[in-house]
């Protein structure tokens, strides 16, 4: 299961965590988080670590063509997936991405 959800990753993007409510985060900026789905308001990931509603984080966002961007956002919903994995829901508050810019 877990190979299929790395697959369907939003095309090879994904998040490296680099603050989360105005604190550093050493471990996880060098962990990527792929994404399930991603638009101009904002994405979807999956973790194993656990993040709270309203988390203030800013991260990295990476696209497949090397470009990086970015993002301030907060945490807008959980989904349990199993005992181990959460799905996140990532809202934009600052730093917004165009994905028709980064796809080029």
């Amino acid at each position: 299961m877990k190979t299929f959800r790395e697959q369907a990753s939003a095309e090879g993007c994904y998040i490296e965590v680099l603050m989360i409510n105005g604190e550093m985060q050493h471990s996880l900026s060098q962990k990527p988080f792929y994404l399930e789905n991603i638009c101009k308001g904002g994405f979807r990931f999956i973790a194993e670590e656990n993040f709270e509603l309203e988390d203030r984080i800013q991260v990295l966002l990476r696209f497949p063509n090397d470009h990086a961007q970015q993002v301030l956002g907060r945490i807008c919903y959980c989904d349990e997936i199993d005992n181990t994995r959460t799905a996140y829901g990532f809202s934009v508050i600052d730093g917004f991405y165009s994905l028709h810019d980064s796809a080029a």
